[in-house]
């Protein structure tokens, strides 16, 4: 994988301050300077030493020390502390000014963009001024790169988005590096409604497309023009000749706009490209097309050698490909032998049975029935879905009484909107369930009832999932407290008041605000926070080179990948992983969520989004970009991961600055990405993390 220009010029500046190896005479002072900076970071500056050692960090001699520093500030997410920060863009070493220029963006980009609203917005104004000076003076590519890309964050209004990309595409010159192509992504997906990209910007990108060097800077551009809706047929055409994948299947993007015997030509091309991902995007854009060449080229996809092309086909399949076909198709799939691993016998019929729900409902109701009594859990589920799309409403109450929690949940969202509130009874008996995710679903599902016992089973859902003292059920503790709030009365205020005082800041803030409104008068929350354990980060920073081996389960088709840990980055991530991992967390865990082209995602018990480890993970946002091959960590909103990982199988910038990257494979890409829904990691190996 190609370095980030970023992780370049900290290894600069770690090198002149002496590295991560330094004498042990400087090497002490240091990693306690640094447990003590990253401690405070991880406490979000609410421990026993607030903000202050970042604060006097961000003023040290070392740079080593002024970067963690700086970075910590602007994880903080504080518009106020912009002041601090604008200082270090005149920092004399390249990598610090680099680092402070993402801690302001950090800092100010989810504020809303109604400067009258938000007291912050005069930092953020105060940062934008300064960003853009420093763009304008920077000498240091990289550094000049990492600016752009920070000034692309900022939460402009259209006439100062003008100013930036103006002042991006100058300082870039004819050649954007990736951080002004990131830039130029980041403003037009916030101008998609009010505007695309100026001409001279879209004529640099095409030009970028072509002709960089990096691929990641052609991928990059040839996104951008996508998201900007500016992909003339000669780029189009010249991107699914890359020799790079990715930009062979962005470039896909642009073939609607071609004549028809030029785009079918394309579209068989890409349906054999050796790439999976070509061959997945190919797939998709067949199915938007629907002629019948490309429905051909469709159902032989279903036949493809890889499962994720297999699975995208299978789901693409039917209208406005002719009836009789996908049926037959589908059928086939669905009548043939269980044969092959134990664990991958069932994922291409459950994706069948699906499809053909949604085409012939009549033809698909033997195979649902026949799901709805399986042994796996997981072909119970795809009942589920099928028979919510086909209305079979005796079928989803059946399966709302599942032993699985998964199968819970997706048998009342089938019932929601063909039942509503006929089923209110059943909703009930499944807020009762021990996972998250079906009492989150039931919850949602009593929106509106009349139902006597409705609030007493609310109360004492939320009663059970706090006893737990877990923050992992925050998603299923807010539900309830929306649905008491809005189905209870004033006379419930006593029930409700210790919830102002709950562990989770969130719950105990929404219960204070549920009380003011009942009692007319002001009730302010007093959370009563967990500890935070104390954990020796700074020597985990200094671990150059942790690794972790994940080894798949033999039923899931075996094999093992590599990831190198990014402990400088995210320290406290890898810390969590690391300790999670030596403590066989991991051994057994389902990889629930598979969507080609996207991502995978798992590492929670409950084989669901909404079960993970107890306690929380702060994020730790860098300037690593989401790459296909990069780890990140699951979250449902800041400073929420669960110590659930997911894999980008493609590049996701999307993602970037939302979510933690800790790490990236080094070996064995090719049988993680051969992953399919329901996988199972036999175990994960540490490989040379500091001692216990």
């Amino acid at each position: 994988m190609i370095s980030h220009p970023f992780r370049l010029l900290c290894t600069v500046a770690l090198l002149a301050a002496g590295g991560r190896d330094a004498g042990a005479q400087r090497a002490m002072p240091r990693l306690q300077q640094l447990q003590r900076l990253l401690t405070a970071e991880d406490a979000r500056g609410l421990g026993a030493d607030s903000v202050q050692p970042l604060i006097e960090g961000a003023g040290d001699r070392d740079p080593v020390i002024r970067r963690v520093a700086v970075r910590g500030i602007g994880r903080l997410q504080r518009p106020e502390m912009v002041p601090r920060l604008t200082v270090a863009l005149s920092d004399a070493v390249p990598a610090v000014r680099a680092e402070a220029a993402n801690a302001i963006a950090q800092s100010v980009r989810h504020l809303r963009r109604a400067p009258a609203a938000d007291p912050g917005w005069r930092f953020a104004l105060d940062g934008e001024r300064a960003l853009l000076s420093a763009l304008g003076r920077e000498r240091n590519d990289p550094a000049a790169d990492a600016i752009a890309e920070a000034v692309g964050r900022l939460p402009f209004d259209s006439s100062r988005a003008r100013a930036a990309e103006r002042m991006i595409r100058e300082r870039a010159g004819s050649s954007p590096g990736y951080g002004a192509l990131h830039a130029f992504y980041t403003l037009a997906l916030a101008r998609r409604q009010t505007g695309n990209l100026e001409p001279e910007s879209i004529g640099r990108l095409k030009t970028a497309s072509r002709s960089a060097a990096d691929p990641r800077a052609r991928r990059m551009a040839m996104l951008t023009l996508g998201v900007s809706s500016a992909l003339d047929s000669g780029t189009t055409l010249a991107g699914t000749r890359d020799a790079d994948d990715q930009v062979r299947r962005l470039a896909l993007t642009g073939v609607a706009a071609l004549p028809a015997a030029v785009r079918s030509d394309i579209l068989a091309r890409a349906l054999r490209d050796t790439s999976i991902i070509v061959r997945a995007a190919a797939v998709a854009l067949a199915r938007a097309r629907g002629t019948p060449a490309e429905c051909a080229g469709l159902i032989a996809a279903t036949g493809d050698a890889h499962p994720y092309v297999a699975m995208v086909a299978l789901d693409s399949l039917g209208p406005p490909c002719p009836t009789d076909s996908v049926r037959a198709t589908l059928a086939a799939v669905l009548d043939q032998p269980r044969t092959g691993l134990p664990a991958h016998a069932w994922q291409a019929p459950a994706h069948a049975l699906v499809s053909l729900a949604r085409a012939d409902a009549g033809a698909a109701a033997p195979f649902i029935e026949r799901f709805a009594a399986a042994p796996r859990w997981q072909e119970r589920l795809y009942a589920a879905r099928s028979a919510a799309i086909t209305h079979s409403v005796p079928l989803l109450l059946r399966l709302a009484a599942d032993s699985d929690d998964n199968v819970r949940e997706a048998a009342v969202a089938g019932l929601i909107p063909l039942q509503q509130h006929a089923a209110d009874s059943v909703y009930i008996t499944v807020l009762g369930s021990e996972g998250n995710q079906a009492v989150l679903m039931a919850a949602q599902a009593l929106a509106g009832s009349t139902h006597p016992a409705a609030v007493p089973a609310l109360f004492a859902a939320l009663d059970r999932l706090s006893a737990r003292r877990s923050e992992n059920p925050r998603d299923p503790r807010l539900m309830i407290l929306r649905r008491i709030g809005e189905l209870g009365r004033p006379a419930d205020s006593l029930r409700l008041a210790p919830y102002t005082a709950a562990f989770d800041t969130t719950v105990a803030a929404m219960a204070g605000v549920l009380l003011t409104r009942w009692t007319g008068h002001a009730v302010a929350a007093r959370p009563a926070r967990l500890p935070i354990s104390p954990v020796p980060l700074a020597a985990v920073y200094a671990s150059p080179d942790v690794r972790l081996r994940v080894t798949l389960a033999k039923a899931s088709g075996g094999g093992s990948f590599v990831v190198r840990l990014f402990t400088d980055e995210a320290p406290a991530t890898a810390a969590r992983i690391i300790g999670l991992a030596r403590s066989h967390y991991y051994d057994g865990v389902v990889l629930h969520r598979v969507e080609p082209n996207f991502v995978w995602q798992g590492g929670g018990p409950g084989a669901s989004e909404y079960i993970g480890n107890p306690r929380f993970m702060r994020d730790e946002l860098a300037w690593r970009s989401h790459l296909r091959g990069t780890l990140g960590i699951s979250s449902r909103g800041r400073d929420t991961g669960d110590a659930q990982w997911f894999l980008n199988l493609a590049d996701n910038p999307l993602l970037d600055h939302e979510y933690t990257v800790f790490g990236e494979i080094v070996s064995g890409r090719a049988a993680a990405e051969r992953i399919v829904e329901g996988d199972t990691i036999a175990r994960v190996d540490v490989l040379g993390a500091p001692a216990r």
